[in-house]
């Protein structure tokens, strides 16, 4: 697809060409995209998913960036951001609807604010909403989707649609609603009122995420943990703390971590990704699944 075709197409929305990804990416990792676009309407949204998706172009849908990794060199196809979708609006004492691109910290604030509780569990968590709910993103058992009323998305037809609570299905860093090429663009929470021991669940959650690596960028956990077992202990376990691709390295903190000291590409990256799953298998039998979610269709771990 050529610029002149989708800009003819939609010329009222801002589509950059070969536009830099790695500032999108909190691992600061990746090459550029073909065309790169960040709605500022639901409206916008829909036209420019819509017309991707009847041109069976490549289309990948971001919000914070804060658990991706894009592989180096030209990604073709349409990077399509919802970081414009970002505001918040109360509907009653407990319940608002929050757009797909509303960052997850600035949504605590919000509910600490008004001395709601519920959302204990996602206490540190960076990135946005609608990348919380494609991934159900929690901690200690609780997920981001337990939350919902409804979700309103844009489907591959154009169609804007709403799911409700029970027609998603969702489990531990899982969520029905990735099962198809869709852009989540909104969702209805409910909370509740805050009560005195919330204070200490959420400290607690604090405390979990204070003890994870700071300073160099990273995506989070590499790893989603099996069933059973925690990763970052297989991960340490076999020997993966401290070991390295270019400017790639495991945290020496958490083995489950791997973090970038300024100069590591997708490849770096990706190497040591496969390092650290095959040492975990060699060693236990366990295959590890990438939390990461990687756009490169070439890339499998051992």
């Amino acid at each position: 697809m050529l610029f002149s075709e989708i800009h003819s197409a939609l010329p009222h929305i801002d589509i950059k060409e070969r536009w830099p990804l790695s500032p999108l990416c909190t691992l600061r990792a990746g090459g550029e995209a073909e065309f790169f676009a960040a709605p500022d309407s639901i409206e916008d949204m829909k036209e420019i998913f819509s017309f991707v998706m009847k041109k069976n172009c490549p289309v990948y849908i971001i919000g914070g960036g804060s658990n991706i990794l894009f592989p180096d060199g030209l990604v073709e196809g349409v990077v399509i951001s919802t970081a414009n979708l970002n505001s918040i609006e109360w509907r009653t004492d407990l319940t608002a609807d929050v757009d797909a691109g509303f960052k997850l910290p600035m949504l605590m604030k919000e509910i600490r604010e008004k001395n709601l509780a519920g959302m204990e569990f996602a206490a540190g968590i960076p990135g946005t909403l609608g990348g919380a709910l494609l991934g159900n993103a929690g901690a200690g058992g609780r997920g981001v989707c337990e939350l919902l009323d409804y979700v309103v998305s844009v489907e591959a037809d154009g169609e804007i649609k709403t799911l409700n609570h029970g027609d998603i299905n969702y489990s531990y860093r899982k969520c029905s609603l990735a099962d198809k090429k869709r852009v989540i663009v909104s969702a209805r929470m409910t909370f509740r009122t805050a009560a005195p021991k919330d204070k200490d669940v959420l400290e607690s959650f604090l405390l979990r995420r204070g003890s994870q690596p700071h300073g160099l960028h990273n995506a989070g956990c590499t790893f989603k943990n099996p069933e059973g077992y925690s990763a970052g202990k297989l991960l340490d376990e076999c020997g993966c703390k401290n070991l390295s691709v270019g400017d790639a390295i495991v945290s020496d903190v958490h083995a489950n971590f791997i973090l970038n000291r300024g100069k590591a590409t997708s490849a770096d990256i990706l190497e040591l990704i496969k390092i650290c799953a095959k040492k975990v298998y060699d060693s236990t039998g366990i295959k590890l699944e990438p939390e990461i979610k990687i756009f490169d269709p070439c890339f499998s771990v051992p």
